[in-house]
């Protein structure tokens, strides 16, 4: 009777352990990734350091777009 008591205690820490541990680091990855969003601009700067949040063209001088290093949040 004490062994399955024990047993069931340690087992019962392992599986609480695992399950926290795991979900903390998920969420701090999405976290990251919700917040970094990747930033174009015009490599001529035609706009002043306007960016934008997808690829494309700059609409005054036609030039492709370009990612910067800047995140926005």
């Amino acid at each position: 009777m004490k062994n399955t008591v024990l047993f069931s205690a340690i087992l019962f820490s392992v599986l609480s352990m695992s399950l926290f541990s795991c979900n903390s680091h998920s969420d701090d990855k999405k976290m990251e990734q919700h917040h970094e969003k990747i930033q174009y601009k015009c490599p001529m700067d035609c706009e002043k350091g306007k960016t934008y949040d997808e690829p494309g063209q700059c609409p005054v001088c036609g030039m492709d777009l370009e990612k910067t290093d800047e995140k926005s949040v």
